[in-house]
């Protein structure tokens, strides 16, 4: 019994060493295994060292290797309004959105010490103070339309810079201070006023021209005068016949009544 027992002593040992071996194993293993999810991009870095870029799917990361996720869908960066000067030094508050997407995960993880979500929104900030310090107050408002293909321009070397792709940038608010506002709704009146008086004037104008060639036809032919006379009497239909007091009867020249009229007065 005791050569028995010496026997299988060493035969359990082993076996027991070889299932803590696996267990271990399988620990290592199921630990290195990861998913990257649809969406995303995998950059690997070995001890400290880039080592590739990983899709969408199961991948095996191994002692002193890790994996960092890099979002490629698109992102939206919000700008908040903030005060900048215009080119004649008046301040007035911009605010913008962009829509960026990472091209290359890699250099957008690598490229800044802050971030790439933070090295494009600067870029973008500083975007929309070159375009106000480039034109007076009144050129922003009058090339309000494309301002935005500007900013697209101007921030888009600064997303390069960071492996992203600006997609589109659009500015929101172009906000003048009160007093400004009120100055330039003022402005904006009198040139309203002024336009109307004009349009005013140019009316009576025309006026008084046609009355005076009326003046001149009528000043030379008296018959024009009978004639607008019997015009104004006329009656049309659901109006009242009108009433007219003649005094003296200067210019008026008398109406030849309808013989027909002045025959059954007669026989009357």
């Amino acid at each position: 019994m005791q050569a028995d027992g010496d026997f299988i002593t060493p035969l359990t040992i082993l076996l027991a060493v070889a299932i803590a071996v696996a267990i271990y194993v399988w620990t290592l293993v199921s630990r290195a295994e990861t998913v990257v999810p649809e969406g995303f991009r995998g950059v690997i870095y070995k001890d400290g060292k880039f080592l590739r870029e990983v899709g969408p799917g199961r991948h095996w990361i191994f002692p002193r290797s890790t994996l960092k996720l890099v979002n490629v869908n698109e992102i939206a960066i919000t700008v908040p309004s903030q005060e900048v000067l215009s080119q004649d030094r008046l301040a007035l508050r911009m605010s913008a959105i962009a829509v960026i997407k990472i091209r290359d995960p890699r250099k957008a993880l690598e490229t800044s010490a802050e971030g790439y979500y933070n090295a494009v929104y600067r870029a973008i900030q500083l975007a929309l103070r070159d375009i106000a310090a480039a034109g007076s107050l009144e050129t922003l408002l009058d090339e309000r339309a494309g301002l935005d293909e500007r900013l697209l321009k101007l921030a888009a070397s600064g997303c390069e810079a960071q492996g992203c792709e600006l997609l589109r940038a659009n500015i929101r608010d172009l906000m003048m201070p009160a007093e400004i506002r009120r100055i330039a709704t003022e402005a904006a009146r009198a040139k309203l006023e002024a336009a109307a008086s004009l349009e005013r004037a140019r009316g009576e104008q025309a006026t008084l021209r046609t009355l005076n060639n009326a003046a001149r036809l009528l000043k030379g032919n008296p018959e024009l005068m009978n004639l607008r006379v019997l015009q104004a009497l006329s009656t049309g239909n659901g109006k009242t016949a009108p009433t007219l007091i003649l005094s003296g009867g200067a210019g008026i020249l008398p109406v030849q009544s309808n013989p027909i009229d002045a025959t059954q007065d007669e026989e009357s």
